[in-house]
């Protein structure tokens, strides 16, 4: 028979057989830590290569189990199981042609009475989504097995990597058992299950990782390695990583306290440096149309992605910076331009018209593209808006790091050819008009310290590793005083200046600090505020001098907004202590990238935890919750606001919200 399967079913399946060779230098892994199975237990087997391994390495086997879904593979197991003839008659071997997301592990449970259990394997490295876009039956029942919160979850649309899935149904099968795991699985996989033992629901120890080459291994292009556990014997919340090859301790990650992190040994070195950054990071201008929007210079003339020259206003045009040209500490050339057509989100395009003509013409001849630009941000915004663009777009120095590489270095960049630059979607930037600033700033974020602070919390194998939550957790104050100010190239005053700036700054973000949930319950073991008669009042009226706050909406929650239909509103971990709690009466969700539109009243303020609406949470992890009924909206379209606090509230009025300095967005 052969053993290449057809490229559909390899898809559909997951279907990476494991070479014997690996699976052997697994098993010899596995019995090279004392562990002596009774009992093998194969999930997606395929042709066995895991099962034939451990026959070949282990001498104290007495049953094993295989669930394949594809008889081809089970016949051709049962074809190499022939040859080992005698060998096998004090071994009994079940195995079963049965899809392992309805396979009834009772059939192996009841039969282990207590004997060494080793779970091997390698299933499917693929994600449920993927299945479903190919139109595979090799699916899971739509169960909420990662809790997952949200709309997502009630319409089991969340996605997940099936792998993980079957090591979570194992883990919970065997979890009163003896029993040792050995999956291959994708690093992220591992990343998972590592990070779900802080709620310590699973009795896991001895968690390794050995990383294998998958390459080499299997022909694809993905980070991977052997996971090696106990499904018993302790409550662990970190994972060593070594090399498969050279067993070579590489780094531990894992949980300290309540922080997950990617190395924990350089994590605890620079855990100073772990809080809230002074400043706000941004990312930078989103346009989506780059045939149009982007311009390249040629014999000193612009030229679109179309290959047209564009004869507009040079006020409009300005230096790009993409993730690409950020390469060493100062940046001083560009190869593409940008045309801005703002200068915040809200401001209307039409101002253009009298004020760039030329340029709001060549926009206009190009609407095919722009209008049909197909993120739904730009829907009830101004006719061809930009996102990502605020006062700080525009500021003369910029410190700027790529969203897009794994590399942790930091630019600086100012003006190019006069004029200020202006950096893309995929860079996160910040902003000011200080070159001394900007550059003290840069040198504490390319000094060693930090860099081994954001190794120590970045996980490279992530689709975007470098984002604004990684970034906002550098907090500047104490990796400043890490530097020796001799080496940052500034002469005493400007260094004492740039300081000054970054400590008034670094003061007001800790003014900001969070309330105490506990001592806030004490306070108001009845509830914060109650407004269900005024919420029951038919003729209730709007009034502008209560108090209002804007709180942003996370994703999985947007769409009961949108509708809304939504009813609870809980805050994160976090909640300012600034806001003044006895007057709360209005709530506003902040829907990102469009704003704030519908209002709110709350009808309830309480503490609470997530525990009430999913069991599975800690009861003990509480929480603001706002009981919430929509009345109405406060304006037609949504409109950009200043979330002035930690970008993600504001506690304002009515009053406030309606003046116009309030509506200056900062994308």
């Amino acid at each position: 028979m052969s053993e290449i399967v057809a490229n559909e079913k390899k898809g559909e399946y997951g279907d990476w057989q494991t070479n014997l060779p690996l699976a052997i230098s697994v098993c010899k892994q596995i019995k090279k830590q004392g562990i002596r199975p009774q009992v093998i237990v194969e999930p997606t087997c395929g042709q066995g290569n895991f099962i034939i391994a451990a026959l070949l390495t282990f001498d104290s086997i007495e049953d094993v189990y295989g669930i394949e879904i594809y008889k081809p593979y089970l016949d051709a197991l049962n074809e190499k199981l022939q040859k080992f003839g005698k060998s096998l008659d004090n071994i009994n071997v079940h195995l079963y042609h049965e899809n392992i997301f309805d396979f009834d592990f009772r059939q192996i449970t009841e039969n282990v009475n207590g004997r060494v259990v080793l779970a091997v394997g390698n299933p499917p490295w693929v994600t449920n989504s993927k299945l479903s876009e190919i139109g595979s039956d090799n699916l899971p029942i739509k169960t909420n097995f990662k809790k997952v919160k949200g709309l997502e979850a009630i319409t089991g649309k969340a996605n997940f990597d099936i792998a993980e899935y079957i090591s979570i149904q194992l883990i919970e099968k065997f979890s009163a058992e003896n029993v040792y795991f050995a999956f291959l699985l994708k690093n992220s996989v591992i990343k998972n299950l590592v990070y779900e033992q802080k709620a310590g629901k699973a009795s896991l120890s001895n968690i390794s990782q050995y990383n294998i080459d998958a390459q080499k291994e299997f022909d694809v292009s993905v980070s991977a390695a052997l996971l090696s556990m106990r499904l018993f014997g302790g409550h662990e919340r970190s994972c060593q990583v070594f090399d498969f090859y050279t067993k070579s301790l590489l780094y531990n990650f894992g949980w300290v306290k309540d922080k997950f992190v990617a190395d924990v040994d350089n994590y605890v070195k620079t855990l100073s440096i772990d809080g809230i950054s002074p400043f706000t990071w941004r990312s930078g201008l989103k346009h989506d149309c780059s045939k149009v929007m982007e311009l390249s210079k040629n014999n000193g003339k612009f030229v679109n992605g179309l290959g047209e020259v564009v004869d507009i206003e040079n006020e409009v045009i300005y230096p790009l910076i993409k993730s690409s040209d950020v390469k060493g500490e100062f940046l001083m050339q560009n190869r593409k331009y940008v045309i801005v057509t703002q200068h915040s989100t809200n401001e209307d395009t039409k101002l253009m018209k009298d004020k760039y003509p030329k340029a709001y013409q060549y926009l206009v001849a190009h609407a095919e593209y722009l209008d049909n630009r197909k993120s739904s941000i730009y829907k009830d915004r101004p006719r061809f808006c930009m996102f990502g663009i605020g006062d700080y777009t525009f500021k003369k120095y910029k410190v700027i790091i790529s969203g897009l590489y794994k590399q942790t270095n930091f630019s600086m960049v100012s003006e190019i050819d006069g004029k200020n630059a202006v950096c893309d979607d995929t860079c996160y930037m910040l902003g000011f008009d200080d070159y001394d600033v900007a550059r003290l700033i840069l040198q504490i974020l390319n000094s060693q310290p930090v860099q081994d602070f954001i190794n120590s919390i970045c996980f490279y194998d992530a689709k975007r590793a470098i984002n604004k939550d990684m970034l906002m957790r550098i907090n500047l104050l104490p990796a400043l005083k890490l530097l020796d100010p001799k080496t940052i190239g500034l002469t005493k005053e400007e260094y004492e200046k740039a300081t000054k700036y970054i400590v008034q700054h670094s003061n007001a973000v800790t003014a900001q600090q969070s309330i105490d949930f506990e001592a806030v319950r004490a306070e108001y073991p009845n509830g914060i505020v109650n407004h269900e008669e005024d919420a029951d009042n038919p003729l209730l009226q709007l009034e502008e001098d209560k108090n209002v706050l804007i709180s942003l909406v996370k994703n999985d929650n947007v769409d009961l907004f949108l509708d809304g239909t939504a009813r609870i509103y809980y805050t994160g971990k976090k909640f300012p202590s600034t806001v003044a709690l006895n007057k709360l009466y209005y709530f506003m969700p902040y829907i990102k990238r469009r704003g704030i539109r519908d209002i709110y009243i709350i009808k309830i303020a309480r503490v609470g935890s997530k525990h009430e609406v999913h069991p599975d949470a800690d009861e003990n992890d509480l929480r603001l919750v706002f009981e919430i009924e929509k009345i109405g909206k406060l304006f037609d379209k949504y409109k950009p606001v200043r979330l002035n606090i930690w970008d993600t509230f504001t506690d304002t009025t009515i009053k406030e919200i309606t003046k116009a300095e309030m509506l200056v967005a900062v994308g």
